[in-house]
């Protein structure tokens, strides 16, 4: 969780205040952005547009500990919204080993086909189904924060999770992909009853 005092500086003006912030969130940005638009060039027009809405409109935030949920309520519409704009099918690029080596989004992530196989699986998720699966499984967050960042109540994020999770599942049982990538979803995180027997 980011620091109270940082955001209370930055809705002061503080531009190195924010300088810091944006350090502190680019990296996890990036991963997300790359994770919701499958490319590269999407990613970091996602991340760009998402610490400038940030910077306009920080200092609307009344609670500084709800920053957190607030810039990824940003992130992640603006990389719907990106996605739906350029129309494109999410598909796998030439460029996707580059990113996902410069990433290192997650230590479980162990080698490059582990790598492929998540993204691969992900691309055929809806864009709301894998919004979940990202912040959930790649951020770490809590279903109560999730609905915070999407819109919706807790039980509509499990609903989604849980569909999701089916639908992987089937990928990875279909395609015969191997062990580690479904390790990442199906043993995880064992909270809200999502341990692998859904």
């Amino acid at each position: 969780m980011v620091n109270a005092d940082l955001i209370k500086q930055c809705q002061m003006g503080d531009l190195n205040s924010f300088s810091e912030l944006y350090h502190l969130y680019k990296k996890k940005a990036l991963g997300t952005a790359y994770l919701i638009s499958n490319r590269k060039g999407i990613a970091e027009d996602i991340v760009q547009e998402s610490f400038i809405e940030c910077y306009k409109r920080i200092q609307t935030i009344k609670n500084p500990d709800a920053f957190e949920a607030w810039f990824y309520k940003i992130l992640v519409r603006t990389g719907w919204r990106m996605v739906k704009n350029h129309n494109y099918f999410l598909l796998m690029g030439n460029q996707t080993m580059e990113v996902l080596n410069a990433m290192d989004f997650n230590s479980e992530f162990d080698n490059s086909e582990t790598n492929l196989v998540v993204h691969e699986a992900l691309a055929q998720l809806s864009l709301p189904l894998k919004t979940v699966v990202i912040l959930y499984y790649f951020n770490d967050m809590t279903i109560e924060e999730i609905s915070k960042v999407l819109g919706c109540f807790p039980g509509t994020v499990k609903s989604r999770l849980y569909n999701a999770r089916i639908k992987l599942h089937d990928v990875f049982n279909e395609n015969e992909l191997n062990r580690s990538a479904d390790n990442i979803f199906f043993t995880k995180r064992k909270e809200y009853g999502f341990d692998g027997n859904a």
